[in-house]
């Protein structure tokens, strides 16, 4: 994960696990950006904090819930033969 963080800070904290500290020196940020930009990583989060942090995530997960749920026949049959392989 380090060589694609940039401007975070990442703390191992044993096999498996690590903290990410990361924030935006940019006015243009926002809570949801900062949760895609962790959401990136194909990796269990758990936030610590803050609350505004936490809800971004939740909005993210029901945008992506509905886009899933959206799928019609075509992409339902794609998304299964890329399970097969």
């Amino acid at each position: 994960m380090s060589p694609f963080i940039h401007d975070g800070v990442v703390e191992e904290l044993g096999p498996q696990r690590c903290r990410l500290t990361l924030g935006s020196w940019s006015w243009s940020w926002s809570w949801p950006g900062l949760a895609a930009a962790v959401g990136r990583f194909d990796a269990d989060i758990h936030v610590i904090g803050p609350p505004e942090l936490r809800a971004a995530f939740a909005q993210l997960a029901r945008r992506y819930a509905d886009a899933a749920a959206d799928a019609g026949p075509e992409d339902a049959d794609a998304a299964a033969d890329a399970g097969r392989e």
